[in-house]
C-alpha cells in the first residue's frame, strides 16, 4: 500500500501537465501518504524511508507533516539528521518551504535549530579558539607590522581594490581626497596553486557548516547560527593550508559576523572583525569579488548596529566598489540595501533613494513579493521613507514587510519581532498629531512579548522594543492627563523602561554613542512631562553634546534634540531668548535637510510664535505666523498630491550604471556642499 502511494505521488509529480487534474492528484496522493503515518511499526518504516524521495517531493511531504501537530515530533527527528537537512538546504526551490517548516516546529517548541546546531558541533568540533590561540601563527598569516587594528583609526591600511600587486594604492570610498597605501599579498605566503585540495569528507563538512549557519540566521535563530559558524571557523583554522583556504575562511567569517551583529553580540563580532582584518592583506584575484563585497558590507552592518555611522558608511562604499555585474542577485541586493541604510544615517538621501529602489526592484523581480529577501528590502525601504518624512508611505511599506515575514516565519520569530517594532515606531510618528496610538501600542506589545521569549532579559533588542513602548506610554499618559486623568503610573512605567534602555546602552556602547544620546533625549522629554525640568534640561544638553560631537552640528538628530530643549525653555522654564536661538538653529537644520515642507517645522514655528507673542514682539510674531500659514499650505499640497522629495525610481539600472550614478552623485554632493558650514 505504501509503495503504491509513493509511486502515485512520484508519477503525478512527474506528469508536468499544468492543468488542475494532475495538481489535484498530486495533492491527494500526498495527503494519503501523510494521512497513513502514525506511530505503528509499518508507518514508522515508511517515515524512515521518506529521505529516499526526490527532494521536490520530500519537501512537500515534510511541509504537510509540519501542519499536523501529531507528526511534529516525528518530523523533528527526521530533520535533526544533518545529512537529510543538508539535502534540503542545498535545494534552492525548497528554501521558502523549509523556512516555514522550521518556523512551524519552533513555534510548537520543537527546538530544531538547537538540535541541528548541537549535532553539527558534536560531529565536527575541534580544539577551541582558546586552545588554538596558544599556538604560534604560521608566518604567512602573521599580521603585517604596518597594519593597525585600532578601530578608532580611520581605516585598516589593507584594502583590496581588485588588482593583484605586491603594493598598490587605492582610494577609500567617500574619501576621495585621501590616498592610502595597502598591501595585497603578504610576503612569504606560499602560492595557492601549489596547494592540494581538501578530502571530500572535509569539503562536505565545510559546505554543511556554511549552509546550515546561514540558513539558521536567515530563519531568525541567530545564537544557533553563531554556534555552527564558530565551530566551523575553529575547524577551518585547525586545517593545514589548502587550495581554497582563504575563500573558505573569508566566507565563514563574513557569515559569522552577520549573525553576531544581528544578535548584538558585539564582543564576538569584534573578535570576528579582527580575524577578517588579519586576512584582508592576503586578498587577491582568486577571491571572488562578490565575496569581498559581502565581507565589506557585513563590516558595514556591524558598525551600523553599533551606531558608528562614519565607519559604516565608508565600508559600504568599499562594498559598492567591489560589486560586479556578475554578482548573484542576492549579493547585489544585500550590498545595495546596506549601502542605502548607511547613506540614510549620513543624510545622503539621493544616493540612498537610488540604491534602495534598485534593490527593491531586483528583489521583487528575482524573488517575488512573498520571499524573505523582498521582505528584508521592504523594511529598509520603510526606514528610508520614515527618514525622508514620507511617514504615511513608510507605514504602508512596513505593514507589507511584516506581512511577508509573518507569512514565512509565523509569529514567534526574531525577524517578525523586528518588523513589529519598526512598524510600531512608524505608527508612533504617524499618529503623533492625532493622539491615537492604539496600532502602535499593539505592535510594540507584540515585539516586546516575542523578544521576551527569544532573548535574555538584558538583551539590546529587547531594550530597543521597550524604548519604543516607553515613548508610546508617555504620549498616552499626556493625552489622558489633558482629559483630566491622573496617569502617573504610566509615566513611571515609561521612566523605568527608558532607564533600562539607557543603562544597557551605557554598558554596551559607552557614553559617547548615538544610541546613548537618544536615550538621554528620551528621558529629557519624559522629565519635561513629569515637571522635573532641571533633570530634563541636563538630559537634553547631554544628548545635544554627544550627537554634535559624533554627527556634526547640522545633523537631523542634533536638530531634534535642540528642538526638544527649545520647547522646555519656551513652555516650562520661561527662558525665551535661549529658546528663540535654539528654535532658529533647529529650523536651519530642518531646511537644509528636508526643505520647506518638512513636518517637524510646525513645532518650531509654533514655538517661535508663542515666544514672540509672550514678549509682545508682534512684528516677529506676524512674520512667523505667516511662515506657519505658508508651511500649512505647502504641507497640505504635498499630502494631497502624495508628493515626496525623493520619489521612487521606476527605472531599472545595471550594476555598472548604479555604481556610476552612486559615485558620481557622491562627487557632486561633495562639491555642492563644500561651501556649507
Amino acid at each position: 500500500m505504501a509503495n503504491q502511494q509513493l509511486l502515485a505521488l512520484m508519477a503525478s509529480a512527474a506528469g508536468g501537465n499544468q492543468n488542475n487534474t494532475p495538481r489535484a492528484l498530486y495533492d491527494l496522493s500526498l495527503q494519503a501518504l501523510i494521512g497513513s503515518m502514525d506511530t505503528k511499526v509499518p508507518a514508522l518504516d515508511r517515515i524512515s524511508r521518506l529521505p529516499e524521495l526526490p527532494r521536490n517531493l520530500l519537501i512537500d511531504a515534510y511541509e504537510m507533516m509540519s501542519q499536523q501537530e501529531s507528526l511534529k515530533d516525528t518530523l523533528l527527528e527526521e530533520l535533526s539528521c544533518l545529512d537529510v537537512f543538508l539535502r534540503l538546504v542545498r535545494y534552492a526551490p525548497a528554501r521558502s518551504k523549509l523556512l516555514r517548516i522550521v518556523a512551524s516546529l519552533m513555534a510548537s517548541n520543537k527546538l530544531l535549530a538547537s538540535r541541528l546546531a548541537e549535532a553539527f558541533v558534536s560531529r565536527y568540533s575541534v580544539q577551541t579558539d582558546q586552545e588554538l590561540g596558544d599556538q604560534e601563527q604560521p608566518q604567512w598569516l602573521s599580521q603585517n607590522p604596518n597594519q593597525t587594528q585600532n578601530e578608532d583609526s580611520q581605516y585598516p591600511l589593507h584594502i583590496y581594490d581588485g588588482e593583484d600587486a605586491c603594493v598598490t594604492s587605492g582610494r577609500i570610498a567617500g574619501n576621495e581626497g585621501t590616498q592610502t597605501k595597502f598591501n595585497v599579498i603578504a610576503t612569504g605566503a606560499p602560492a595557492d596553486s601549489a596547494l592540494e585540495e581538501l578530502p571530500a569528507e572535509e569539503l562536505h563538512a565545510i559546505d554543511l557548516g556554511l549552509r546550515l549557519g546561514s540558513f539558521l540566521s536567515e530563519a531568525g535563530w541567530m545564537q544557533e547560527s553563531i554556534t555552527v559558524l564558530s565551530c566551523l571557523n575553529a575547524r577551518l583554522k585547525h586545517l593545514p593550508r589548502h587550495k581554497h583556504w582563504l575563500v573558505m575562511r573569508l566566507d565563514c567569517l563574513q557569515r559569522l559576523l552577520y549573525a553576531e551583529s544581528a544578535h548584538c553580540n558585539f564582543k564576538l563580532a569584534k573578535r570576528t572583525y579582527d580575524e577578517l582584518i588579519t586576512l584582508n592583506p592576503l586578498l587577491n584575484s582568486k577571491v571572488p569579488h562578490e565575496l569581498i563585497a559581502m565581507t565589506y558590507s557585513q563590516i558595514s552592518v556591524m558598525y551600523f548596529v553599533r551606531n558608528e555611522y562614519n565607519f559604516s558608511h565608508k565600508w559600504s562604499g568599499l562594498a559598492m566598489r567591489m560589486l560586479q555585474v556578475s554578482a548573484p542577485p542576492r549579493i547585489a541586493i544585500d550590498v545595495m540595501r546596506q549601502a542605502a541604510k548607511a547613506c540614510v544615517v549620513k543624510r545622503d538621501f539621493s544616493r540612498a533613494n537610488l540604491l534602495i529602489c534598485q534593490a527593491l526592484r531586483r528583489a521583487r523581480a528575482h524573488f517575488g513579493p512573498t520571499h524573505q529577501k523582498y521582505g528584508d528590502v521592504l523594511l529598509d525601504y520603510g526606514f528610508f521613507l520614515l527618514n525622508v518624512d514620507s511617514v504615511f508611505q513608510s507605514v504602508n511599506v512596513y505593514k507589507e514587510a511584516l506581512a511577508v515575514r509573518r507569512g514565512i516565519f509565523g509569529n514567534m520569530n526574531f525577524h517578525v519581532a523586528i518588523a513589529h517594532e519598526d512598524l510600531s515606531y512608524a505608527y508612533y510618528v504617524h499618529e503623533y498629531s492625532t493622539g491615537d496610538f492604539s496600532c502602535a501600542r499593539d505592535h510594540v506589545d507584540k515585539a516586546v512579548n516575542i523578544m521576551k521569549n527569544l532573548v535574555p532579559s538584558n538583551h539590546l533588542m529587547l531594550a530597543s522594543a521597550k524604548r519604543v513602548k516607553a515613548l508610546l506610554l508617555e504620549e498616552i499618559a499626556l493625552d489622558k492627563m489633558a482629559d483630566g486623568m491622573d496617569e502617573e503610573d504610566l509615566l513611571l512605567q515609561s521612566e523605568e523602561l527608558h532607564n533600562f534602555a539607557l543603562l544597557l546602552s551605557l554598558e554596551t556602547f559607552g557614553e559617547v554613542n548615538v544610541q546613548t544620546a537618544k536615550h538621554y533625549g528620551n528621558l529629557g522629554r519624559l522629565y519635561q512631562t513629569m515637571n522635573r525640568f532641571e533633570e530634563a534640561e541636563r538630559m537634553h544638553q547631554k544628548a545635544i553634546k554627544i550627537k554634535t560631537d559624533l554627527l556634526g552640528a547640522f545633523d537631523y538628530e542634533v536638530g531634534l534634540s535642540i528642538g526638544h530643549l527649545a520647547s522646555l525653555y519656551n513652555y516650562q522654564m520661561k527662558k525665551y531668548h535661549e529658546a528663540e536661538k535654539l528654535y532658529l538653529r533647529s529650523i536651519d537644520i530642518s531646511l537644509r535637510l528636508f526643505g520647506h515642507a518638512y513636518s517637524g517645522l510646525e513645532y518650531d514655528y509654533l514655538g517661535l510664535c508663542h515666544i514672540y507673542e509672550t514678549l509682545h514682539n508682534f512684528e516677529k510674531y506676524l512674520q512667523y505666523a505667516h511662515t506657519l500659514e505658508n508651511w500649512q499650505i505647502l504641507r497640505g499640497q504635498n499630502i494631497t498630491q502624495n508628493k515626496s522629495s525623493y520619489p521612487a525610481i521606476e527605472e531599472d539600472y545595471s550594476i555598472e550604471e548604479v555604481k556610476s550614478k552612486f559615485f558620481s552623485m557622491s562627487a557632486c554632493n561633495k562639491s555642492s556642499s563644500s561651501g556649507s558650514p
